[in-house]
């Protein structure tokens, strides 16, 4: 019997096994690599990191943060030290830069290491220097502390609002608005001038050290700052809860806690950093012009607004004593911004290209 011939279609979409040729040992080897994993946040840092700005203001960043934590702890002048009064010697205040009082020009003519007083002293003979870190660390402390709150506030406040949604929601939102009215100086005021009178000279520890002012500025960050905040994280929550994971989750019953833990919020992960990383100059800015303004924390603690403020008298006289609080505000505000563009680039999927 005779064979039928294959007639050969070309219009057919099938592989031509016949044709196949088998793969080399190189060719095995090279599929067989495993590719490198990247996930969400790696990509951004990768981002993060070719955005040469935001590298140098991190490094300056870097470098004030490790100087207010170490120096203080090995410079020999405390930030409440009257040299004058320490030594009987009215000659230490108002030192110019890398100037000395007269008892210590008479130990560095015997032969003993004096160390130098790199920004002078001020009115009172303290150290200069180390008021200015110390201020620095209460500026920065102020400003990430503050930007907790916003965040835990905020991120609780708007996961609830978004989720939840209908009445609780049109209620949540309309006290965020009735927050959005109220003027945060006028109640900074008001609180500091209630709780002097509550509480006094009760205060102690730590909240003596900062004093009624810084913590009326506090309880106002955590009053009314972080309406911000949950805006944002409730827009997500909105967007992000008609999708098919979250449906996937309610089925196999998860709580409502859950989800928005191990759901909703790792996807906004990008808002939550990018806001926060904003929140934190705004913070340091508003806490250097309240303690400008005697709003801030008590003295002898210094801040970066109280020594701005300080100076004032002696502008003219002294003016590298205002000149250098300003300066380290600016470099502080400045570099935490530009850090905070430098994280929404890379956290912004539209230019992940």
């Amino acid at each position: 019997m005779e064979k039928k011939k294959k007639i050969k279609n070309y219009l057919s979409f099938q592989i031509d096994t016949s044709k196949l040729v088998p793969a080399t040992e190189d060719e095995k080897k090279q599929a067989s690599l495993v590719r490198e994993r990247h996930t969400f946040f790696g990509d951004a840092m990768k981002r993060f990191f070719k955005n040469k700005i935001a590298v140098v203001c991190s490094v300056v960043m870097l470098v004030i943060i490790l100087a207010v934590i170490f120096i203080p702890m090995f410079w020999p002048y405390k930030y409440d030290q009257q040299l004058g009064i320490l030594e009987s010697d009215a000659s230490y205040n108002n030192l110019a830069p890398f100037a000395y009082g007269t008892t210590e020009q008479a130990r560095r003519d015997a032969g003993e290491f004096v160390f130098p007083h790199i920004f002078g002293t001020d009115s009172l003979g303290r150290d200069y220097f180390i008021r200015v870190i110390y201020g620095a660390r209460v500026s920065l402390g102020v400003g990430f502390f503050a930007s907790l709150l916003v965040l835990v506030i905020g991120i609780i406040y708007g996961s609830v609002s978004g989720y939840v949604g209908g009445k609780v929601d049109l209620v949540m939102m309309r006290i965020v608005d009735i927050i959005y009215s109220l003027p945060d100086m006028l109640m900074i005021i008001l609180l500091s001038v209630v709780l002097n009178r509550v509480l006094g000279d009760s205060l102690t520890g730590v909240f003596a050290t900062l004093g009624v002012n810084m913590i009326s500025i506090f309880l106002v960050f955590a009053l009314l700052y972080w309406v911000g905040m949950a805006r944002l994280i409730r827009g997500q929550i909105l967007s992000l809860k008609k999708q098919e994971y979250v449906l996937a989750a309610r089925s196999v019953g998860a709580s409502p806690a859950r989800i928005i833990r191990k759901h909703l919020l790792p996807n906004c992960i990008s808002i939550i950093i990018i806001t926060t990383a904003l929140q934190i100059p705004s913070a340091i800015f508003t806490e250097s012009f309240l303690s400008f303004l005697g709003l801030g924390v008590s003295a002898p603690m210094p801040s970066l607004g109280s020594l701005a403020s300080d100076a004032r008298s002696a502008v003219f006289s002294y003016s590298y004593r205002m000149i250098i609080p300003a300066l380290m505000i600016f470099i502080i505000v400045l570099s935490l911004n530009l850090i905070g563009d430098g994280l929404r680039d890379a956290f912004d999927p539209k230019l992940k290209n």
